[in-house]
Order: C-alpha cells, then sequence, then structure tokens
C-alpha cells in the first residue's frame, strides 16, 4: 500500500529542517555542482535555497535535478552569515532627535494625503506606523528601509509616496 503514496508523503520535514545553515555540496543532473549554505527548503517541492559562500548568489536547485547532497561542514554559526534577502544598506543609529523628526513629518504627510494610519507602542518604546490595518509598517528610525508589508502593490504605492519626505 506504501507504494502507492507519492514521494511527497515520504518527505521528513525534521530531516531536512536539520540542514539549515549547513555547508553543503549538491551533484545535479547534466554534470553541474552547486556548493553553499542551505538557506532554506521548500517543504511541498523539495527544492533548497542555496547560498554560494564565495558569491553571496542564491541558488534553487529543485529536487528532481539532485543527484547527491554531501554536507561539508555542520559546525556553522548563524551570524556569520550575510542573509543576501536583508538591504545591503545599513542603518547607523541615529539620535532620538532626527526619528521623532521624520515620525512627526510622517505624521504631518500621511494625514496631507488623508492616508489613516494608525501607531503601534512597540516594546523598545518605538512607535510602528501601520498603513492599511497592518498591511504596510513604518518602523523606527522611519526610512526607506523599515518600511515592509505584505501586500506588494500597497507596498509599492506607500514607498513611492513616502518617497518624496524621507530622501
Amino acid at each position: 500500500m506504501d507504494d502507492l503514496l507519492h514521494d511527497i508523503f515520504h518527505f521528513d520535514i525534521d530531516t531536512y529542517a536539520t540542514l539549515i545553515n549547513v555547508r553543503v555540496q549538491i551533484e545535479c543532473h547534466g554534470q553541474r555542482n552547486y556548493s553553499g549554505r542551505v538557506y532554506t527548503i521548500d517543504p511541498l517541492t523539495q527544492s533548497i535555497v542555496l547560498i554560494d559562500d564565495s558569491s553571496n548568489r542564491v541558488h534553487i536547485v529543485l529536487r528532481p535535478d539532485i543527484i547527491q547532497l554531501k554536507i561539508l561542514d555542520r559546525n556553522s554559526s548563524d551570524q556569520s552569515f550575510k542573509d543576501p534577502f536583508q538591504p545591503t544598506t545599513s542603518i547607523s543609529i541615529q539620535n532620538d532627535e532626527s526619528v521623532s523628526t521624520r515620525l512627526d513629518n510622517l505624521r504631518s504627510f500621511l494625514s496631507s494625503k488623508r492616508i489613516p494610519y494608525q501607531e503601534k507602542q512597540e516594546d523598545n518604546q518605538r512607535i510602528t506606523l501601520l498603513i492599511q490595518n497592518g498591511l504596510v509598517q513604518i518602523n523606527a528610525p522611519y526610512t526607506s528601509e523599515t518600511i515592509i508589508g505584505t501586500n506588494e502593490i500597497v507596498l509599492s504605492r506607500i514607498k513611492f509616496l513616502l518617497k518624496q519626505i524621507l530622501t
């Protein structure tokens, strides 16, 4: 009876979860080889997102292409890796006066454009501005790098509007 099940039902997520942040080498069909750190694994397709150590490039290796996976190094520290999906510009620590000035400017701008927003007090005594019931969040220090959202269309429109005052 087990032979009738699709391969997806034989996938052990716990085994694959131990590969995250581990350096591996993957041999694929067509004499292609990839090596790097496993960023994540898609549990549905079993595709591996691999970050090349030397170039910081992202490779998505599809499960049907994988011939062999070798573990190169399990002793990897999470802090030593640069996340390629985070912005490369670093946010400098800014004084409270400039942050509060930017927050006041954002409040005035959003009100003048009649964009409804809510304020949420964070644990670190900072205020997060929520737009469209939290679809877009503007976090301290209120720069273009700290605008995040779940809806790409709303996020891009808000970023375009706020580009005028955040530059």
